[in-house]
Formats: C-alpha cells, structure tokens, sequence
C-alpha cells in the first residue's frame, strides 16, 4: 500500500470518526452563530439606513434588493440555526431516553392491530426514529450555510451589476430623455441575460450541463465560468453537487427557493387598521404641507426622532412599556400654563368614523398589507381635479395649435378663444396652480374634518368645566409604542396652583368610556 493511499484511508477513518461526534461542534456553532446574528441586528438597520442616505438614487431598486438579501439572511440564519438547535436537543432527549426505556415495546402497549401495524409502519423501532432525528438535524445545519451561499451569490451578483453599471454611465450617460446609452443598453442585457440562463441551469439542476452538443456546451461552460467567479459560488458548490445527488436531500434542496423567497417578502407583510389616520412618516407625502397643519410629523424633529427609537431599543428600561389606553396625560405635575395630553386612535374608531363621514374617503385600506402592493385608497375628488386639470390644459393647447375641439371640450373655447397665443401660453401655468391650490385647499378641509369628527368622539372636562373649546389638537404618533392618536394642549393659566381633575368621556361603540385623571398645577422653579 503506497504512503498516499495510507493518508488517504487515515484521513477517511477521522472523517467517519468526526461525523459520528459532530452534533458537540453543530450545537456550538449554532450557539455562537445566533448569539452574533441577534447582536448584528443592529449592524443591519445601520447598513440600511446608510445605503439609504449616501447611495445613488439611481440604482434604488438594485439598492433595496441588496438590504433586503441581507435581511433574508439574517433570517434565515436565525429560523433556521434556532430550529437546528431544538431538534437536536429533542435528538439528545431521544436518546437519554432510550438508555432508560430502550427499544419501543408494541406489544407492551397492547394497542389493536390495526394500530399496532400502522405504528410499526409508520414510526418503525426507536432507533429508526432516533436515526431519522439525527439526519434531519445535520442536514439542517448543512442547509443553513447552503441557503446562506446562494443568497451571498445572489447579492455579489448585484453588487457586481451596480459597480459595472456605475463605471459604465460615467463614461456614457443617460440621454436627454433620460434613457440608457447604447453601451449601457448593452450591457444592461447580456449581463441580465446570461445570468437568466445560469439562474435556469441553477434551478434545474444542472440541466443545461447535460447538453451533449459540443458547441452550445462549451458556450454555456464560458458564461457559467464568468458568473461562477464573482458570485463565489466555487465556494459552496461541492457542498451543492453533494446535497442533490442524494435523494433524501435533493427534495429538501427543492424547497430551497420557495423558502427564501418566502423570507425575502416576510419583511414587506404589516397590519394597518388605522383608516383615516394621514401619512405622518414619508418624507415625499404629495400633501405634507397640509399634514404638518394639523399633525407633529416626528421624523422631522431631532427629539421625537430619538423618542420614536427608544420605543423599539433592546433595554431594560422600555422592556417595561405599557400601551397607552384611550388618554395618557404627559405629566402628574405641570409647570406651565397649558396642559399637554394624547388622545388614543382605537380600533373601533374606524367604524365609527366611517359612518360618520360617509361623504370622506379613507387614506388607506384596513386588514393586512405588504409593501408591494398598493393599500392607499383613491380620493375621487382628487382624482376628478387631476382629471379636470388634464382636459383644460389640453384644450388650451389645442387652441394654441389651431385645432378643433372635441365636444366636451367646448365649454373651454369661449373661455379662451379671445385671448392670444402667447397669454394661452402663461395661463397654463396658472392653471396648473389654480388646480393645484383646489387640490391642497380640499386636503386641508378633508384632514381638518377628520380631526373635528374624531374630536367629536370626546367630552374633555377640567373640573367639570368643559374645555372643547379652548382645545388645540394635532394628529400625532406617540413615542411610547407608536400609538396613533391626537396630542392636544389646552390653556390652564387661570386655575390655581395645586390638584385639579381631567375628565374623559369617550363614545366606545355602544357605551360611553369614562376616565378622570389627576394632576397638579405647581409653580416653576426658573
């Protein structure tokens, strides 16, 4: 026997020999493993939140499919090495188990036969099942890390695609319709191209590596060796080739791309139940300026944005928060001369506000949602002055062309028919502005109707005085834990110094909500 194949059979021997002990090294690694993804938690939402702020705006999407690779992974890790760690603990039971019981005893159990029968059948002696667990719990821990591969080949390929793409539009930039350049065009294509079709080799299983001609072989051998460089998949794929030539893990590996998938646009799902509550959070809102009036948009402050984050860091301190129910004062004790106070959006609001404003369309959808599809709800009033808008500046170009108008049209020609090319010309504008204000004036009524309405659900008294009058109230999101609500201030100049009474009546479906909260009134120490 030559010295090679002396190492050879050696190396083989403690190989069989570490398999046999590797449960001690997964359940480690699994421990280390998901203890630095929950501490990377943090890394992630600050990788997010850069790539945000200085990337281009021009390669958005590619941008946000990369996070969002990165968030699937954290997943994946997560789900997956805690599962790993549950059923190999359940393994170790199993088998402290059979060192006290030993093998499975059916005739001890003296169940029917046709239960024995189905039980041997299905379950079969306890070794088989203790066999089952083990190879369930390795080839879990071997998934993990192949999923993770696939996915870091996946977001190279984007990475790769966004710097060559960058370098590309220095050299040749976008027309002046905005469009790609013909080298980026090409580019464009053929990189996407050929990563389609090592993307359907991939899926199949290598099915485009079984083609016998020579010629479309050794082409495909060139495009899978390109992309096999840069996305590292070198890397995994003996660990891939291993996984699908085995039948029992080829049908786990088929469930590969669905489950990731499935990761990738879990984190786009979120309830929304809050139906006529305006958008107080997106920085590009088309009536922002109209909100603002009537709403305390936190991301605009640098204090309520700090708030706002505390309600959702990992501390002892918010780990004892509690949901804000119906009315929460902001201090016991008020030094100044007005009273602050947030009044809660509840669920049954909804309804209540809808039969109450029938002739008031929501801003969004109540139910589930998820980011990919659209949940606001369009306002026809908008929409009927766009439509308005469109048609009028229309017919003004046509009479500036010297073309005939169409007859729904004509009620703009004796509007306009007198005036000259060059005043049609800046009316336009005009136009576009007068719409424009119709459009923000309506918002600014909507949302001010809104806030009446849900303001009308409450009876606000200070020592039985009532205050509804003397109220100023914004839309508003807590800090607390983000409740949805109105935070409202109320003059308490005149009362003297010492303990007054808020009372809060509330129409909570078909009863009336009561709460009467104390405060005092105490002299500044400035």
């Amino acid at each position: 026997m030559s010295v090679q194949n002396s190492k050879k059979n050696f190396f083989s021997e403690w190989l069989e020999k570490l398999q046999q002990e590797s449960w001690q090294l997964e359940l480690l690694i699994s421990g280390l493993a998901l203890f630095g993804i929950w501490s990377a938690k943090g890394l992630l939402y600050q990788v997010d939140n850069y790539l945000d702020v200085h990337m281009s705006t021009d390669f958005d999407e590619a941008i946000n499919l990369f996070v969002t690779m990165l968030w699937a992974s954290w997943r994946i890790f997560l789900i997956n090495l805690v599962l790993h760690i549950v059923i190999r603990g359940f393994w170790i039971g199993a088998i402290g188990l059979r060192y006290v019981s030993g093998d499975i005893d059916y005739n001890e159990l003296k169940y029917s036969e046709r239960f024995t029968r189905y039980f041997k059948r299905r379950h079969g002696s306890f070794d088989d099942y203790i066999e089952r667990l083990e190879k369930l719990s390795s080839v879990l821990f071997s998934f993990t890390f192949l999923l993770f591969f696939i996915l870091l080949s996946l977001v190279m390929y984007i990475i790769v695609f966004t710097i060559c793409m960058s370098l590309i539009l220095r050299i040749f930039p976008l027309t002046e319709n905005r469009q790609l350049s013909i080298p980026a065009s090409i580019f464009f294509f053929t990189y996407l191209g050929m990563g389609l079709i090592v993307f359907i080799d991939f899926i199949t299983l290598g099915s485009l590596k079984k083609i016998r001609d020579k010629r479309l072989s050794g082409v495909f051998y060139f495009i899978y060796r390109f992309y096999e460089t840069f996305s590292l998949s070198f890397i995994y794929r003996p660990l891939l080739l291993n996984f699908i030539d085995n039948k029992y893990t080829k049908r786990l590996f088929y469930l590969a791309i669905p489950y990731a998938l499935i990761l990738v646009v879990l984190k786009g799902f979120s309830f929304e139940k809050f139906q006529y509550f305006p958008n107080l959070s997106a920085s590009r809102y088309a009536y922002q300026n109209q909100v603002s009036e009537v709403a305390i948009p936190w991301n605009h402050y640098d204090d309520l944005r700090f708030e706002h984050l505390q309600a959702f860091t990992l501390s002892n301190e918010n780990s004892r928060k509690s949901k804000i129910y119906y009315i929460s004062l902001e201090h016991f004790e008020n030094e100044n001369d007005y009273l602050k106070f947030f009044l809660e959006y509840r669920d049954n609001d909804n309804n209540v506000l809808k039969n109450k404003m029938k002739d008031v369309p929501a801003f969004r959808k109540s139910g589930m949602r998820h980011s990919m599809i659209r949940n606001s709800i369009q306002d026809e009033t908008i929409q009927e002055l766009s439509k308005s808008e469109i048609a009028e500046l229309r017919a003004v170009r046509k009479i500036i062309q010297g073309r005939k108008l169409k007859t729904r049209d004509s009620i703009y020609l004796s509007k306009y028919q007198n005036n000259k090319p060059e005043e049609l010309d800046e009316l336009r504008d005009e136009i576009s502005e007068r719409y424009k204000t119709e459009r923000q004036q309506y918002m600014r009524s909507k949302l001010a109707k809104i806030k009446d309405e849900f303001l009308g659900l409450y009876d606000l008294s200070i020592n039985d005085q009532s205050i509804m009058e003397n109220l100023n109230c914004k839309f508003y999101v807590h800090e607390n834990l983000h409740e949805r609500g109105l935070l409202c201030y109320t003059p308490i100049d005149s009362l003297s110094y010492g303990e007054h009474s808020l009372r809060m009546e509330k129409v909570n479906g078909r009863f009336i909500k009561e709460i009467e909260l104390p405060f005092r009134k105490v002299k500044s120490n400035n």
